[in-house]
């Protein structure tokens, strides 16, 4: 291997067969239409495009067919300054191959669930700009799609599926990366998700440590999956599914967490999302909610402002807040891996892989999208700007694994190291406050013989003594760090005698990804059709009310958004919680314009609400204390 994390791997093994063990199983959704393939495949097919620092607009370098992976290596060495970029395919297809293309019977269908029905007005509206941005910002084109997936299904590569296996050695952990290569990202235009992107990467790791103990988090656990067998000298302790959400912590589960299905004990299934092919561990259909940095601020401001408003709201999901969409990984679709029918190609790559070193392009369309959804990507080792990916460099740290010891014995290491420490800053703070009573002794003896007024004059003792205890409470403070080290680290050396039960798998996280919308309890046919029409219905009450009614404009805004919104909480059933939050909401109106016009009326009213809310609470206290 030419990496450097791999000199840390264990002597004389079969990287092979390691990767092949503990390879996944993905499941997809009914009606996905692009499946990992190969970069040789996909390369030889694309054309290559240059963009220099000095140029805005890119020109062909490589023309369709003339392609491969050594002639694009070799022009990412010799043009190291260039801006490069793959694309599959020439263009999107005409409207007319387009529908032809949709009304293909073999084609994979999917149905989708209404994401308005999750969302409240707000959000429909704010998902209206969202799209119409797309006008503006550099977005994949219509029917590129439908282009790329004709060519993808028509070619070999569409019934073989490789993965490229990263592995790698990072402070007693062996970390196996399955990097899966996709032709397009079409969760957008197929699944009404966020964006579009041609060329997709993800991966999925998984988390080694040697045999001789459980790892540092679960000292207490059963020997996992996969390390039952006497001659392993590694097995799984954690993995990680790249995500849209999730970061750090909240991106691994151990290797016990009961929302991970294992097949054959030593395969992790996958449910990727459709089109996204972002990995969950429970199948279903999970709500993702865009909220766009600039209306960030404005958002917040209203969430809170409904919590004072509706106090009893405060618990309730932010449904009417951001853009939703829905990430359907239902995982009843196309399966592959092991027991499916359908192998994996295992091939392993690492940093001195010519393809994987050398290319630091884009892996399709570059539309220049400032906001970088509808960008492509870059390969599995860079980022878009040429820089090293962190889950690449350091995918320990990436997963939030640098603060937990692999083994029994590094964790002895850290507390050992940790008590020596504190022993030592303990013995110099101690020497240094023996030193400084020493220096106060004088001083108090030399201030005894002196005249009073004198003695009074001198004021270096007051220093001193002040000195001394802030030293006391720091050495105290420190004593107190090590008894509470030293009792841990007889709870840990009493638990290997004695193990109580394992730890909860979910503890490490701060959140739990689970799926949001139930499949088998759909929304209403009713509130589905209003959520798609209310938008347009409540733009049209608002251009009548300016055509027909422009001397009362609010007055014809306002009773429009009533009357939309009305609609909707009945549909919703919430019809009781909207009356009294239109209720809430015209009195602290109400009162807000007496106060601006009339001060002194304003002030009594207020002062004859404050003079109830005080009775109701002192009443509330008194029969409470009886």
């Amino acid at each position: 291997m030419g990496d450097p994390h791999a000199a840390g791997l264990p002597h004389g093994i079969d990287l092979t067969a390691l990767v092949r063990r503990y390879e996944p199983v993905i499941r997809y959704t009914q009606g996905e239409l692009f499946f990992p393939t190969a970069v040789d495949a996909y390369v030889e097919q694309s054309s290559l495009w240059a963009r220099s620092a000095a140029q805005r607009e890119r020109s062909q370098v490589i023309p369709h067919g003339g392609l491969d992976l050594d002639r694009l290596c070799g022009q990412a060495r010799a043009r190291a300054d260039t801006e490069f970029e793959l694309r599959y395919v020439p263009g999107a297809l005409t409207r007319a191959e387009s529908r032809q293309w949709r009304r293909d019977p073999d084609r994979p269908r999917f149905r989708s669930t209404s994401r308005f029905a999750s969302v409240g007005l707000l959000g429909r509206i704010i998902d209206s700009l969202f799209r119409l941005s797309l006008i503006l910002r550099g977005a994949v084109p219509g029917g590129l799609t439908a282009a790329l997936h004709r060519t993808y299904s028509r070619s070999a590569a569409a019934s073989q599926f490789p993965y490229y296996a990263h592995v790698s050695a990072h402070e007693q952990y062996v970390v196996i990366q399955y990097w899966f290569f996709y032709a397009m990202n079409d969760w957008r235009s197929t699944f009404g998700g966020v964006n579009d992107h041609e060329a997709d990467w993800e991966q999925v790791s998984v988390y080694l440590v040697p045999v001789q103990g459980p790892s540092a988090e679960d000292s207490n656990a059963d020997v996992p999956p996969g390390g039952s067998d006497a001659a392993d000298v590694l097995r799984i302790a954690w993995v990680a599914f790249s995500s849209h959400d999730e970061t750090g912590d909240d991106l691994r589960r151990r290797w016990d967490d009961p929302d991970i299905t294992w097949i054959d004990g030593t395969h992790p299934v996958v449910n990727a999302g459709a089109g996204s092919h972002s990995g969950a561990c429970l199948p279903g259909e999970y709500l993702v909610r865009v909220e766009p940095p600039a209306l960030h601020g404005l958002l917040t401001g209203m969430s809170r402002v409904r919590e004072i408003v509706l106090p009893w709201t405060r618990d309730r999901p932010r449904t009417g807040l951001g853009i939703p969409y829905i990430d359907y990984k239902r995982g009843d679709g196309v399966q592959i891996g092991p027991g499916t029918g359908r192998p994996w190609t295992p091939v392993l790559i690492d940093s001195g892989t010519p393809w994987v070193r050398d290319f630091r392009g884009l892996w399709g369309l570059d539309t220049d999208d400032p906001f970088g959804g509808e960008r492509a990507p870059a390969g599995p080792r860079y980022e878009r700007n040429g820089t090293i990916r962190p889950c690449w460099a350091d995918p320990v740290g990436w997963a939030g694994l640098d603060k937990v010891p692999a083994t029994p014995a590094r964790q002895e290491a850290v507390e050992q190291g940790r008590l020596a420490a504190l022993k030592s800053e303990e013995g110099a703070l101690t020497a240094s406050i023996a030193e400084q009573e020493e220096i106060l002794q004088q001083m108090a003896f030399g201030a005894s013989v002196l005249p009073p007024t004198v003695a009074a004059g001198r004021r270096g003792g007051i220093g001193a003594t002040n000195r001394v205890r802030d030293q006391e409470r720091v050495v105290e403070q420190l004593r107190a760090s090590r008894r509470a080290a030293l009792i841990e680290w007889e709870h840990i050396t009493r638990a290997r005698q004695d193990p109580p039960p394992p730890a909860d798998a979910h503890a490490h996280l701060r959140h739990r990804a689970l799926p949001d919308v139930d499949p088998a309890r759909p929304p209403g046919l009713l509130l589905r059709f209003w959520t798609e029409v209310s938008l347009s219905v409540l733009l049209a009450l608002l251009g009548l009310a300016l055509l027909f009614n422009y001397s009362s404009i609010w007055r014809g805004t306002v009773t429009a958004i009533l009357i939309v919104m009305t609609i909707e909480a009945v549909l919703r059933r919430r019809l009781a919680v909207f009356l009294l939050g239109v209720v809430a909401v015209g009195a602290i109106l109400s009162l807000t314009i007496l106060l601006i016009t009339n001060l002194r009326q304003g002030i009594g009213l207020l002062a004859l609400v404050a003079a109830v809310v005080v009775l109701f609470a002192n009443l509330r206290a008194s029969l409470g204390r009886r």
